[in-house]
């Protein structure tokens, strides 16, 4: 596998990620069938493609780039689909988080 498909199968990890924790308050504790199916198809298709990815691209920078994007989105999604709030520190603090995935990408 060439390191673009690489980084392919890690760009699908991320977003089936985002979209299964995104739902999972919709789920009402997995008592609503809909939004528990595509949580749990969203996390089995993230695991699979972030296992795939980890055959060329080292753990380390590839669960701290999924981990940051993951942390980064999801209270943009609180905001829009839950009305969650985030604070001025809370917000600088997302983006040190992705300030410091893109240096370990770059240099790690």
């Amino acid at each position: 596998m060439s390191i673009g498909m690489a980084y392919a199968y890690l760009a699908v990890a991320i977003v089936t990620e985002i979209i299964a924790t995104g739902i999972l308050p919709a789920t009402d504790g997995f008592r609503k069938l809909k939004p528990s199916i595509i949580a749990i198809l969203g996390y089995v298709i993230c695991w699979y493609c972030f296992g795939m990815c980890l055959t060329q691209i080292g753990l380390g920078i590839a669960y701290a780039t999924w981990g940051a994007i993951g942390t980064a989105a999801t209270p943009i999604i609180g905001y829009f689909a839950y009305q969650q709030r985030t604070t001025k520190i809370g917000i600088f603090a997302l983006v040190l988080i992705m300030v410091c995935v893109v240096l370990l990408n770059l240099y790690g």
